[in-house]
């Protein structure tokens, strides 16, 4: 039957069979289980949501909550219990780091391997090999064993994989917790493409900034229940309010000192220092813009919050950074002796006439502790800034310079320079020493 919707799931369920140990296992399947050797555990219960084409949905919770297997009855590695989905097109996921890698295959081989899995052809598979190669980055080790790669490395390629083979909809579970901020902005930047091409997509994370940010709605599961469905930034809220009056009914239950514990934490939890948004701005004019001219000046504000400010002083650094993850420049608070005040606000640094040459950098915010050496947190901003020069500079800074002829000045005894000199002949002769010459 026709249907508008990308996934549908209506009164899903999934529960497992926990066996204390394999005799009662065995005792079970030969009494044709009149004996029941085992225990029911619960994973999920009556979970309904659809989802249009297009739209997003994160989901949240804590650990064991059931996000996870949620996605795994989605991307069919595992079956319902009760109820039933429906997913319309193609489906790709990225489940577990490594996941459907073989470790004594190359990544060359593995990438042919899991494309055709996941249901592409074997000409496609070798028509996008180049594009996941460029996009994973691994270089000479892509023909290297898998088992050889770093968790990082798996990651790159299986990402790179499941981008490749243009989903209709893609599960993402929990994937930005390896890998450097540049890799993880091209992962969101690849995940907004998807977007902006009407693909559905649901991610899990515990990190509710990336929900907000990638998803139009959410699902807080709460031991295998859904506790509230509905637009992202609402449920996150609720999901962060019920976290912390959890934490309070703990304390109620604990012995005096455990209580302490998790009194400690939930007040560490409330009062975490964080960046709420960063963005770059045109000095002159107030506008939020990206692209700039070497030269120009630019204004990057920083919004956060500090509940805490006397107990808890903050530092902010911003650096321009350039995508092989080289720092290109920074400014720090706490280097220039500027101090940020009250419990929230928003800060700006001014940069007068912006030396960085043409290229592509990404503008990264810091947050510190008063030291200067514990981060709180680091922040990408979401847009890349664009540099444009219409000169022949070389590099990725503008070094302001000028330069002189000093004749007066004599060369430097014991230099060990060595002067060429010229044959009668007009052939080049050589200098004496060790090297042989120039």
């Amino acid at each position: 039957m026709a249907t508008n919707y990308a996934v549908e799931v209506e009164g899903l369920h999934k529960w497992f069979r926990i066996y204390p140990g394999p005799f009662q296992r065995i005792v079970e399947g030969l009494s044709l289980g009149r004996i029941k050797g085992h225990r029911e555990f619960s994973a999920l219960r009556d979970i309904n949501f659809k989802l249009k084409p297009g739209s997003s949905i994160g989901l949240c919770g804590a650990n064991g909550a059931g996000k996870s297997t949620l996605l795994k009855i989605l991307a069919g590695t595992t079956s319902p219990s009760a109820g039933r989905y429906r997913i319309n097109g193609k489906v790709s996921s990225l489940l577990e780091l490594g996941a459907g890698f073989h470790s004594d295959f190359t990544g060359r081989a593995n990438i042919m391997m899991n494309g055709i899995m996941m249901g592409a052809s074997k000409e496609e598979m070798e028509r996008l090999t180049p594009e996941i190669i460029d996009f994973a980055e691994l270089g000479d080790y892509i023909d290297e064993p898998v088992r050889t790669y770093s968790s990082g490395m798996g990651l790159r390629l299986g990402f790179s994989v499941a981008m490749a083979v243009d989903p209709d909809v893609m599960l993402i579970d929990e994937v930005f917790a390896v890998g450097d901020m540049y890799f993880q902005k091209k992962c969101v930047d690849k995940i907004y493409e998807l977007k902006k091409r009407n693909k559905t997509i649901a991610f899990c994370s515990h990190s509710l900034y990336d929900v907000r940010q990638l998803c139009d709605e959410a699902l807080w599961l709460r031991d295998g229940d859904p506790a509230a469905l509905g637009d992202s930034v609402s449920v996150t809220n609720e999901y962060t309010v019920w976290q912390r009056n959890h934490i309070d009914e703990e304390a109620e239950h604990l012995s005096e000192s455990e209580a302490g514990a998790v009194s400690k934490r939930r007040e560490e939890l409330s009062n975490a220092p964080e960046v709420l948004d960063a963005r770059v701005y045109h000095p002159q004019s107030g506008e939020e813009r990206y692209e700039y001219q070497t030269g120009d000046d630019m204004e990057i504000r920083v919004w956060w919050r500090n509940p805490k400010p006397e107990q808890n002083p903050i530092n902010l650094a911003v650096g321009f950074v350039y995508p092989d993850m080289t720092t290109v420049a920074g400014m720090l608070t706490h280097i220039d002796g500027f101090k940020l005040e009250g419990s929230e606000g928003c800060t700006s640094v001014h940069c007068s006439k912006l030396n960085l040459l043409s290229n592509q950098f990404l503008v990264a915010v810091i947050l510190f502790d008063g030291e200067g050496t514990h981060q709180y947190q680091k922040y990408l901003i979401r847009e890349n800034l664009s540099i444009r020069h219409g000169t022949k500079d070389v590099g990725m800074v503008l070094v302001d310079h000028h330069w002189n002829n000093r004749p007066e000045i004599a060369l430097p005894t014991g230099s060990g320079a060595r002067i060429r000199e010229a044959n009668v002949d007009g052939t080049q002769g050589h200098s004496s020493g060790e090297d042989g010459g120039w």
